[in-house]
C-alpha cells in the first residue's frame, strides 16, 4: 500500500513537474520568438495561395506590354462570391486629374510633359467561357467580374485576363525615364477580402497605397536583347527566341511583381547569409555602397527580428524621383542619389528599403489603412542599422538629422491632439503631414517602446512578431496585443498616448 502510495506521489510529481516544465518551455519559446507559442495547428495551417502565369511582351518602341494572365484563386474567407474584384492600378495614370503625385511633383514626374500610361483589358475568361467584367472606381482602378456560379468557401477558380499596358514618360513606380523602364503596380492583382469586405480603394498620391495577399508568380517576359531585367522573384532562364530575350521568373509567396529593365545596367553581386544581393547601377560610381548597405542591412535585420526568408535581393537604381520605393525581393532607388554628395542619403535610403523586406514583404499590413505600422517599424529599423553598423552615436545624429527634425519642422507645441499617427491616408493633408508623423513621431515612438520595455523584451517582441505573422497581415491590434503577452504589461495607454488609439 504505501509502495502505491509512493508510486502514486511520484507519478504525480513527474507529472506535475512536466506541465511545470512546459509552461516555462512555452513562454521561453514565446519570449525568443520561437514556434512553441503557436499550437502546432496553427502553424501548419496555410491558406492556399493564388497563382499567378504571366506572359508579356514589351514593345521598346511604343512603350506597351501586351499581356495574357492565368490566375488560380482560392477564396479563402467564409462567404461565397458572386463577383471577384481586382486593380488596375495603370488607369490612375490615364488623365492629370487622377494622376498619383501631388501638384508641385508633376514636373518632376514629367520633365518632358505629360503622356498618359493605362491598362486595356481584353477579355476575361473562365474554363473557355466569357465573364461579363464591368471597370469602375476612382480612375477606372477596379475591375469587377462577375462569375458565372457562386464560389464558395474554400473552391478555386481559374481565370484569364487578357491586357495591354501603356507605360507613361513618368520617373515613378510605373513609367519610364531616360535609362529605366519601372513596371510596377502593372497587372491586374486581386483585391483583398478580409473582415470588412473588399478593399477596394484607390491609388492615393500620398504614402503606398497597396494591400495585398502573397501569391506564387510565374512571369514571362519578352524584350529586346539589350535590356538587362531585375525583378520580384528568381530569374530562372533567360533564352535568346527570334533576336529577342524571353526571361522566365518565378516568385512564391510574395505580395506583389515587380520589374525594372536598363540598356546601360550594369551589376554587382555578393552574398551574406546565403542570400544573393545585386545591385544594379548606371554610373560606375556608388553601385558598390547600395551593395554593402543592402548586404549590412540584411545581416542586421536577420539577427535582429528573424530570417529573410527569399535567396535573393535586388537594389535597382532607377529614374526614379521620389526617393526609394520597395517591392518583394526588389527595391527602386532614384538614381540621382548616386553621386558623392547623396552619398549619406544614399545609404539611408537603401537601408530604409532593404528594412521594408521586413515590414510590409514578409510581414504585410493594410498600408492604405494603417500606413503607420510597416513605415514605422521600418524607419526605426534603419536607425537600429546604423546602430548596429557604426554605434549609438551615430545612430544618435542619425536620428537628430533624419528624424526629429523632420518632425520638429512639423510640430507646433500645444497642437499634440492633431498628431494623430495612426489614421488612413486619405486623412493626411500633404506629404510634409505624412512624413512627419507616420515615419518620424512613427520611429519616435518605437524607440520609445524599447525604452519602456527594455532591449531584451523589445527584440523579443520583434523576432515573435516576424515569425508570427511572416507572409500574413497584421494590424495596430495584433502589435499591441502581442506587445502586451510578451513584455506581460499594460501598454493600452502607452499605445493610446502616442498613436491616439484605442483598442477594439
Amino acid at each position: 500500500m504505501k509502495q502505491q502510495i509512493k508510486r502514486k506521489l511520484i507519478l504525480c510529481s513527474i507529472v506535475l513537474l512536466s506541465l511545470t516544465m512546459s509552461v516555462a518551455i512555452e513562454k521561453l519559446g514565446l519570449l525568443n520568438g520561437t514556434a512553441t507559442v503557436f499550437s502546432q495547428r496553427e502553424r501548419q495551417y496555410k491558406h492556399p495561395l493564388n497563382e499567378y502565369v504571366i506572359k508579356a511582351e514589351f514593345d521598346s518602341m511604343e512603350k506597351l506590354l501586351v499581356a495574357n494572365q492565368k490566375l488560380t484563386y482560392t477564396n479563402v474567407s467564409e462567404s461565397s462570391f458572386q463577383t471577384l474584384y481586382f486593380h488596375l492600378y495603370p488607369n490612375t495614370f490615364k488623365t492629370e486629374g487622377t494622376l498619383p503625385f501631388n501638384a508641385g511633383e508633376i514636373n518632376l514626374a514629367y520633365p518632358k510633359g505629360f503622356e498618359p500610361g493605362y491598362i486595356q483589358i481584353s477579355s476575361v475568361e473562365s474554363s473557355g467561357e466569357a465573364l461579363n467584367y464591368v471597370i469602375l472606381g476612382v480612375g477606372e482602378t477596379i475591375l469587377k467580374v462577375n462569375l458565372n456560379q457562386s464560389l464558395e468557401p474554400r473552391a478555386k477558380i481559374d481565370l484569364e485576363i487578357t491586357f495591354t499596358v501603356k507605360i507613361p514618360p513618368a520617373r515613378g513606380r510605373f513609367g519610364y525615364g531616360e535609362n529605366t523602364i519601372n513596371i510596377a503596380n502593372w497587372y491586374p492583382i486581386a483585391a483583398v477580402h478580409d473582415h470588412r469586405g473588399w478593399n477596394l480603394e484607390p491609388y492615393y498620391a500620398i504614402g503606398d497605397p497597396f494591400y495585398s495577399d502573397t501569391a506564387n508568380y510565374r512571369v514571362y517576359i519578352t524584350m529586346s536583347p539589350e535590356y538587362t531585367l531585375a525583378s520580384t522573384g528568381n530569374i530562372i532562364k533567360r533564352e535568346n527566341i527570334g533576336g529577342k530575350v524571353l526571361w522566365t521568373v518565378e516568385a512564391k509567396n510574395v505580395r506583389d511583381f515587380a520589374m525594372i529593365a536598363g540598356e546601360k545596367y550594369k551589376v554587382l553581386e555578393d552574398e551574406v547569409d546565403g542570400i544573393k544581393i545585386k545591385s544594379y547601377f548606371i554610373e560606375d560610381i556608388y553601385g558598390d555602397l547600395a551593395l554593402q548597405t543592402a548586404k549590412d542591412a540584411v545581416k542586421i535585420f536577420n539577427k535582429s527580428f528573424g530570417k529573410y526568408p527569399y535567396k535573393q535581393l535586388s537594389i535597382a537604381a532607377a529614374d526614379f524621383f521620389i526617393g526609394g520605393m520597395e517591392y518583394p525581393n526588389l527595391v527602386f532607388i532614384d538614381q540621382s542619389l548616386y553621386q558623392e554628395e547623396q552619398q549619406e542619403i544614399l545609404e539611408y535610403v537603401v537601408a530604409h528599403e532593404v528594412a521594408h523586406q521586413w515590414w510590409y514583404g514578409i510581414v504585410g499590413n493594410d498600408q492604405v489603412n494603417e500606413p503607420w505600422l510597416d513605415e514605422a517599424l521600418t524607419e526605426y529599423s534603419t536607425l537600429l542599422y546604423y546602430e548596429k553598423k557604426y554605434g549609438e552615436d551615430v545612430k544618435e545624429n542619425v536620428y537628430k538629422n533624419m528624424v526629429a527634425r523632420i518632425y520638429h519642422a512639423y510640430h507646433t507645441p500645444g497642437m499634440e491632439s492633431k498628431e494623430k499617427i495612426h489614421r488612413s491616408l486619405k486623412e493626411f493633408e500633404n506629404p510634409h503631414e505624412y512624413q512627419a508623423l507616420v515615419y518620424s513621431k512613427g520611429a519616435m515612438f518605437i524607440g520609445e517602446l524599447r525604452k519602456e520595455l527594455g532591449d531584451e523584451v523589445f527584440f523579443q517582441i520583434m523576432k515573435v512578431y516576424f515569425d508570427k505573422y511572416r507572409f500574413k497581415h497584421a494590424t495596430t491590434e495584433d502589435f499591441i496585443k502581442l506587445c502586451q503577452q510578451v513584455s506581460e504589461r499594460e501598454l493600452q495607454a502607452f499605445f493610446s498616448k502616442w498613436l491616439d488609439y484605442n483598442q477594439e
